[in-house]
């Protein structure tokens, strides 16, 4: 429970301090789903479309191949309130990476605002909104960082999937079912638009077409969580191999910024 779980928060954009039809595909060794959108038993091998699986390792070579890239995002995401029902909050987010060992992300939105950098050495998180930061040593590779991050404080970097090594492993590790759904445009981009299952989710993905095969789009459904509430990034400003100022990846704190603790996930 605990990888599957890992890999739905990996996914998600920030988890910091704080209705997509499933599939029914066919074939031997197909999951199957409840009505209610439960996962009954696994397939005994993943029923994944080729056609789907080569779009997502060729957007996975793109992105691993990289020294440098940046990208935009518009976020919007579902929270459920006391009275049931389900509200959609959002936020822009904008992140650069350095491979092999810095990042640095910002995010603001209707909820919070927030600032991170990681340095190979130290990530520093800053609450633009309360003036709070906090600063905790890393392992020195991303791929290690972002597992300490979320097995020892529960939250991970933005859209850190599509910021390792291997993103097709990261995002194809718990997968039971694949499709192409067909072709589509974001933002005036051709894309195609994929389809996966998972025990705990469903997610869908377009990938751009062209000389370099990107994400145009990300959403993912929590069908095992009340309501099904679902989580989406629309990527643009896509910028593979940018030349860089080191400097972009310094914390630059404000003036009477104060320093508090992290606090420890409670895995129990």
């Amino acid at each position: 429970m605990k990888k599957f779980m890992h890999h739905c928060m990996r996914l998600v954009f920030f988890v910091v301090f704080s209705a997509v039809p499933l599939l029914f595909i066919p074939g031997p060794g197909a999951a199957s789903f409840a009505q209610d959108g439960s996962s009954q038993d696994a397939p005994k091998t993943p029923v994944v479309d080729p056609v789907a699986d080569k779009l997502l390792k060729s957007m996975s070579d793109t992105l691993s191949s990289a020294k440098t890239l940046s990208f935009n995002a518009d976020i919007n995401f579902d929270q459920l309130i006391v009275s049931g029902e389900q509200i959609q909050y959002g936020g822009a987010a904008k992140v650069m990476l350095m491979r092999p060992d810095k990042v640095y992300a910002e995010f603001a939105g209707d909820l919070n605002a927030k600032k991170v950098w990681y340095s190979g050495k130290e990530l520093t998180v800053l609450d633009l909104n309360t003036n709070f930061y906090g600063k905790l040593p890393v392992p020195s590779t991303l791929d290690d960082a972002m597992d300490n991050l979320m097995e020892q404080y529960g939250f991970t970097l933005p859209l850190s999937d599509v910021l390792v090594s291997d993103p097709y492993k990261a995002f194809i590790s718990h997968v039971w079912a694949g499709v192409v759904i067909g072709d589509s445009k974001i933002n005036g981009q051709a894309c195609k638009h994929l389809a996966f299952v998972e025990k705990y989710i469903d997610w869908q993905i377009w990938i751009s077409e062209g000389a370099q095969a990107l994400p145009c789009k990300l959403v993912i459904t929590y069908k095992t969580l009340p309501g099904g509430p679902q989580y989406e990034a629309e990527f643009h400003d896509w910028a593979i191999n940018p030349t860089f100022d080191a400097s972009a990846f310094t914390p630059v704190l404000p003036k009477g910024a104060e320093q508090i603790e992290f606090m420890k996930a409670d895995n129990k």
